[in-house]
């Protein structure tokens, strides 16, 4: 770990692999670590980076927790999206209401397992594992919730786009149904 400790604004991106809640002299701070980065420390609760994140990115927090609870019908510790457009998925180990939660980058876990300890272990992309204080149960919830989220939001989109790429071809078979009634009058003035 990084002996610094940065007060800075952190903005979560994709290469976010997770944000955990560190003890420092009685203060709560967040160990942030990248794709292939060294962990560090941020001046900030991982709640805090979380909304600070979800300001940068011209939302609030509430707001995403709202659009997930619309999208996915999932109410109870709601996994958000942060960059939609990058498929930045993350998820918490715990309620907003406990300060020492865990947050998860969706993309970037390789595979989770249980602990020695009724702890969970998390695998990342880049080789690092953490131990986490949370039950594989609990863990395996958070994450399925992340999956099912990014699910709809992917699906709702697809949708979107085919009914879009259907309404163009509507559009242009009216066009030609259009052209080809001019075709069929011009045709009656010849004759």
């Amino acid at each position: 770990m990084e002996d610094c400790m940065t007060g800075a604004r952190y903005i979560i991106h994709e290469t976010t692999m997770y944000i955990r809640p560190v003890i420092i002299d009685d203060c709560i701070y967040s160990e942030v670590k990248e794709y292939e980065q060294p962990v560090f420390i941020i001046n900030h609760q991982p709640l805090e980076l979380i909304e600070q994140s979800c300001y940068f990115y011209n939302t609030t927090y509430s707001a995403r927790k709202e659009k997930t609870r619309i999208v996915a019908d999932i109410c109870q510790k709601p996994p958000i999206v942060l960059k939609p457009e990058t498929g930045t998925y993350f998820f918490p180990s715990h309620s907003d209401r406990v300060k020492e939660m865990h947050w998860f980058n969706l993309d970037m876990i390789k595979y989770y397992r249980k602990g020695k300890y009724n702890d969970t272990e998390i695998c990342f992309d880049d080789g690092s594992v953490i131990a986490v204080p949370t039950s594989y149960y609990i863990i395996n919830t958070q994450f399925l919730h992340a999956v099912k989220l990014e699910y709809c939001l992917r699906t709702k989109a697809q949708k979107k786009v085919e009914m879009m790429r259907r309404e163009a071809e509507m559009r242009q078979t009216y066009t030609n149904i259009y052209e080809l009634l001019a075709m069929y009058a011009l045709l009656e003035r010849q004759v």
